[in-house]
């Protein structure tokens, strides 16, 4: 699985004046070409390709010949594939991703993560557990790969219903017996969603199953996993995960779009009041420069030319032309918006890429904005 904590390690180790082999495929076993290992067919392409565009080279070799051999020996389980090779640092990874990123490969300096970074933005690490009064199951779901954890029974009765006059107060006991046995199914639950939060922190919670079932438990979670609760789902606790896990992205999906509006109109109205935030490119390649961005929004897909000095390493709105800092030569910057995000997160700030209506509402001021520290 791609963490957070892998993709610092594949940052880290490629940050190098020497080049990065990057390498997007698509393995998709549910695509009959790649059922024939079409993905082998699929990498000596790119490779092939990437080879006619750049100089003789031996390390763009020796890169070349290493990513194929992953691939080679690859057994496909995910959507995707993500290869990054370089030479210098030993650094040879493979990691199946199970969303669906375009394929593409890549020579330059650092390995290419947008697509991973962006992907990350909308898939926060959800809980989700779904219930009725005997059972329940426990999931994370991160980066479109939903994980079971537990599938727990509890000793809980039927209610039954008595006819009879003279049996009025024994039902009476029994449905009590009968509420108590399911308060207890919950309390189970939630001390089993609460080991889960231990052993695999999530950032929010959904919660599944029969109304009745569902609703009890909310009722009764404690106040740290009620803070993660965003919303209820009608989702049957036998459910196939292939089931589950279209629903948990439904929700995930609008959530998140949610949220990137709301982000969005913190922006405009920080703007308007002319306080922390700057929009428009140069504005925000300044901030960048003066390491007082919080927070990098920009549209998804947005691009643009931009520059990178040789001698103080700021960035520039013009590819080309003297440094604003410095007064050295700029020198274009491939993959800038690449570049701008990597630099945000080694400054301790956040990356959130927006789409739907957020990026319609951002695109009037430029695209690109940026939540300023000062």
């Amino acid at each position: 699985m791609l963490g957070r904590g892998v993709l610092s390690t594949l940052y880290t180790l490629s940050q190098q004046k020497t080049y990065t082999l990057t390498l997007y495929l698509d393995i998709d076993q549910n695509k009959q070409a790649n059922r024939r290992r079409g993905y082998v067919v699929q990498g000596e392409a790119l490779i092939k390709g990437l080879k006619a565009q750049q100089k003789r080279s031996d390390r763009l070799d020796s890169a070349c010949k290493q990513a194929l051999s992953l691939v080679r020996n690859l057994k496909p389980k995910g959507k995707t594939a993500l290869i990054v090779v370089h030479p210098e640092s030993k650094l040879r990874e493979l990691v199946q991703i199970e969303l669906s990123f375009p394929i593409s490969i890549h020579w330059r300096r650092g390995a290419f993560l947008r697509p991973v970074v962006e992907a990350m933005d909308e898939h926060e690490r959800y809980g989700v557990v779904l219930t009725d009064n005997q059972r329940a199951r426990l999931f994370t779901v991160v980066m479109g790969e939903l994980t079971e954890h537990e599938d727990l029974f509890s000793e809980t009765g039927q209610r039954t219903r008595s006819l009879g006059a003279d049996q009025m107060r024994s039902q009476k006991r029994h449905d009590q017996r009968h509420q108590e046995e399911i308060a207890s199914h919950a309390k189970r639950v939630i001390d089993a969603l609460h080991d889960l939060s231990l052993r695999q922190p999530y950032d929010r919670l959904i919660v599944g199953g029969t109304p009745k079932a569902s609703g009890q438990l909310v009722r009764l979670l404690p106040t740290r996993l009620r803070g993660k609760l965003v919303d209820t789902v009608s989702v049957r606790v036998g459910g196939s995960q292939k089931e589950i896990l279209n629903k948990i992205l439904a929700v995930q999906l609008r959530m998140e779009r949610d949220r990137e509006t709301e982000i969005v109109q913190g922006v405009l109205a920080e703007l308007h009041d002319r306080g922390k935030a700057v929009a428009g490119f140069a504005a925000v390649l300044d901030a960048v420069n003066q390491g007082r961005v919080w927070t990098l929004i920009y549209g998804k897909g947005y691009t643009n030319k931009a520059g990178e000095c040789g001698s103080c390493d700021a960035y520039s709105p013009h590819a080309k032309g003297p440094c604003v800092y410095c007064g050295e030569d700029v020198h274009p910057l491939p993959q800038c918006i690449d570049r701008l995000s990597q630099s945000v997160v080694e400054m301790g700030g956040r990356v959130e890429v927006v789409d739907g209506d957020a990026k319609k509402k951002l695109e009037k001021p430029g695209g690109i904005a940026a939540m300023l520290r000062y």
